[in-house]
C-alpha cells in the first residue's frame, strides 16, 4: 500500500474485524477492518501495529482469517497489513473474463 492508497468505509459484519470469531484476546484493540481503493479495485485489509509495514498475503481459499492467531505477535514490531486477495473475502471480485489471481501492482499499492 502506498500513500496513495484511500481508504474507504469501515467494514462490519462476516468477513470482518468486527464480525469475525474466536479472535486472540485485545485483537480488536489493535486492528481494525479497512477498505482500500487500488485505482483498479477495493481490497479488505485488517491493519494495525507499529513500526515498517508488513504485507501478509493468504493462500486460496483463504482470507486474512488465516493469519489472525500470528497477527497479535507480529504487531509488536511491524504494522501488519493482512489483506484479502482480490475475489476473495471482501475485497472486491473479478469482472467475467479476467483472472482471479492478483498482479504484484495492486498489492503493492
Amino acid at each position: 500500500m502506498s500513500s496513495s492508497s484511500t481508504p474507504l468505509s469501515t467494514p462490519e459484519g462476516p468477513g470482518s474485524v468486527s464480525g469475525a470469531p474466536h479472535l486472540p484476546e485485545g485483537f480488536t484493540d489493535t486492528f481494525t477492518s479497512r477498505y482500500v481503493d487500488t485505482g483498479e479495485l477495493r481490497l479488505h485489509a485488517v491493519i494495525g501495529g507499529d513500526g515498517p509495514p508488513l504485507l501478509l498475503v493468504h493462500g486460496w481459499p483463504e482470507t486474512w482469517y488465516a493469519w489472525r492467531l500470528l497477527m497479535p505477535t507480529l504487531a509488536r514490531d511491524f504494522q501488519v497489513v493482512a489483506v484479502d486477495q482480490r475475489g476473495l473475502g471482501l475485497s472486491d471480485k473479478p469482472r467475467a473474463g479476467t483472472t482471479p489471481a492478483p498482479s504484484p501492482v495492486t498489492l503493492s499499492r
